[in-house]
């Protein structure tokens, strides 16, 4: 065994150790790394949700049932613009049929050329 060989072997095995001690370092460095993303997560989500919990809205109130009061005071002006006389009060979809129709039998009357 000449001194060469035994050189290169101990800066083999010195290599391997510091790749060993490298390996293992980083591995712990990225093991921390990750954990403080999740407690940093988890802090914010924390954040979030009391940000969230503390500009929510109240609680809205019940709405009571049947005709709602907006309707009712249109209804009342209706009534009052018109000299408590209510004209028509209906949907404003029905009665397209009677004129749909009316058109057709006026445009079908005429005689084509």
């Amino acid at each position: 065994m000449t001194f060469e060989t035994i050189n290169y072997g101990l800066s083999a095995l010195v290599v391997a150790a510091f790749l060993w001690f490298a390996i293992v370092y980083l591995a712990r460095f990225l093991s921390w790394v990750e954990r403080s993303e999740i407690a940093r997560q988890k802090a914010e989500a924390l954040r979030e949700a009391e940000r969230k919990k503390a500009a929510a809205p109240a609680a809205p109130e019940p709405v009571p049932e049947g005709v709602p009061l907006d309707h009712i005071v249109v209804i009342a002006a209706a009534v009052a613009a018109c000299g408590y006389r209510v004209v028509h009060i209906a949907d404003t979809q029905s009665g397209h049929a009677w004129a749909a129709e009316g058109r057709w039998l006026h445009q079908t009357s005429h005689r084509t050329h």
